[in-house]
């Protein structure tokens, strides 16, 4: 089965089901457990390596093909900064800004 991405459904505003939020929640919630101290930074990049891995996985093991493979780089590319940037404008969820 080879994966299709619909990269015109992106462009709408999306919400999100209270069990996706809750499983968005406990990722963030390891990730704090983890960057107890001074390991932010590396917990940062450790979790959006992870994703990376976990996503590239995913699309190999659903069919993904060399085929698709330049569209499924483009949607996840597409999803990571619609994540990004709507939680930087809090409108997912509250972050907190440094204050100074």
């Amino acid at each position: 089965m080879a994966s299709t991405f619909n990269t015109a459904s992106t462009r709408l505003p999306m919400s999100y089901p209270p069990e996706f939020l809750d499983l968005v929640d406990r990722f963030i919630h390891l990730a704090n457990e983890l960057a107890d101290g001074e390991r932010a930074g590396e917990v940062s990049a450790a979790i959006l390596f992870a994703a990376g891995r976990y996503n590239a996985f995913n699309f190999v093991s659903t069919g993904g093909t060399d085929d698709t493979r330049s569209q499924a780089e483009a949607f996840y590319v597409s999803e990571y900064r619609k994540a990004f940037v709507s939680n930087l404008d809090g409108v997912v969820g509250p972050v907190v800004k440094p204050q100074g």
